[in-house]
């Protein structure tokens, strides 16, 4: 049995008689906030992605530096930009930046300070590993419309000693 409108059970004709039409208006009212629904659960799930990304470079980067053997081509340095890289690259394909910083503080004691140089040390040495991806935008552009500061910055710092 087909449910009959309130109006229709008391009698009542008129415009209101008519319910043709319903369904396209109820879809006009919804759809603009189910698109924006969708579309920031993607820029959401990007974003974690690339956030994810950054920690797996920081990681294996921080590994090759410790390690403190020298590959066979190459520098330590030179290794661990490739690593970082092929894990990150594919955000320079859409506008993104990849930094990457290594500050080799010696001791623990240093760290903070002004007092550290900008490699990756040698045995024993304690560095400092800051890996950067800078989106102008985000993906969908949706961030700027919902306050979100631009550009979005997804960074990892690794503070790892060298073997010895």
């Amino acid at each position: 049995m087909k449910a009959v409108a309130w109006w229709r059970r008391r009698g009542w004709v008129g415009p209101l008689a008519d319910d043709s039409g319903v369904s396209a208006i109820e879809f006009a009212l919804l759809s603009p906030v189910v698109f924006i629904l969708i579309m920031g659960t993607l820029e959401l799930a990007l974003d974690m992605v690339v956030d994810a990304s950054v920690q797996i470079a920081a990681e294996s980067a921080s590994r090759v530096g410790l390690t403190t053997t020298d590959p066979a081509t190459g520098t330590r340095s030179d290794q661990a930009r490739s690593i970082v890289m092929s894990v990150l690259g594919r955000w320079q394909n859409i506008g993104g930046t990849v930094t990457i910083n290594t500050l080799n503080y010696g001791t623990y004691n240093n760290v903070g300070t002004s007092s550290y140089q900008a490699d990756m040390g040698g045995f024993g040495d304690v560095v400092s590993y800051q890996i950067t991806v800078t989106l102008p935008t985000g993906f969908t552009g949706l961030p700027r419309y919902f306050g979100v500061p631009l550009p979005l910055t997804f960074q990892r710092n690794y503070l790892v000693q060298n073997e010895k």
